[in-house]
């Protein structure tokens, strides 16, 4: 900077008020563009924090940011326009860049899953989700970083966005709103194939209806998936309008089936 002032001292005065006024023309059209973009941002940003609930979480953190980097980049273009190389200040930054890159390797990688979860939505808060590791609980709150499961005994439990992104999940919630719930049955071989699965049915109904109500139109099914020496394996669906009732359609259903397979002297293997 002081050698460009210096410059302008050594130059003829016609010459000088020319670059003087094509510095300030310049600086004012930088400003322009630079206060009408940060505008749009923040109107961006507003409306998306509406539609994006984890995004009102961190409003000001994620605000702050881009308008930081909408200004950074008002002055490197005025620096531009001024004849003052950028090269090397372009290099510091991009190197000083890597280093806190690859400080932060993992809050970037769960941030960046966090957002592809937000615009992908393959999980929204309130569903039911049975977890990689075998837990099932429902989905509380979906952050950045991070996010919250509530098991059936309340624990929370926390897990990083990434392995929301790589892992396989379950989502229990259909695409009419209900929730499906998959249990599993052995039978031993001998009764009628139809009668285990007439007995299945009934009780599964009748569990799901104690539950959802005598008006809910949810029926459930049943499938044979094995058979073996020991017995036969089903796939019982029940079905439930609410994720509450997860476990007790499933309490119920237990009751119910034990009780039908006595009466009809089916054993479960």
């Amino acid at each position: 900077m002081l050698a460009l002032i210096v410059a302008l001292s050594l130059e003829p005065i016609p010459d000088r008020w020319n670059r003087v006024i094509a510095g300030i023309t310049s600086a004012g059209t930088i400003l322009a563009l630079v206060v009408f973009a940060d505008g749009l941002l923040i109107s961006w940003m507003r409306r998306a924090a509406i539609r994006f609930p984890v995004l009102g979480q961190s409003y000001g953190l994620m605000t702050g940011f881009a308008r930081g980097l909408v200004f950074g980049l008002g002055v490197l273009m005025f620096l531009e326009s001024a004849g003052i190389s950028i090269g090397p200040l372009l290099a510091t930054l991009g190197i000083g860049s890597l280093a806190i890159a690859l400080a932060l390797q993992e809050t970037l990688k769960n941030t960046l899953s966090g957002f592809f979860v937000v615009i992908d939505k393959p999980l929204m808060v309130g569903d039911y989700v049975k977890l990689s590791t075998g837990q099932e609980g429902w989905l509380t709150d979906l952050g950045w970083r991070s996010s919250k499961f509530r098991m059936m005994n309340n624990n929370a439990v926390v897990v990083p966005n990434s392995q929301l992104v790589d892992a396989i999940l379950t989502n229990l919630r259909a695409s009419d709103g209900a929730l499906n719930v998959e249990v599993d049955l052995n039978v031993a071989a001998g009764p009628d194939l139809q009668l285990i699965e007439d007995v299945t049915r009934e009780s599964a109904s009748a569990a799901m209806k104690s539950v959802n109500g005598d008006g809910a139109e949810f029926e459930p099914s049943v499938y044979f998936q094995s058979a073996n020496a020991s017995g036969l394996g089903l796939a019982v669906l029940l079905r439930v309008g609410d994720s509450a009732a997860i476990e007790k359609v499933r309490h119920e259903f237990f009751k119910r089936v034990a009780e039908g397979y006595r009466q009809k002297d089916i054993k479960l293997a």
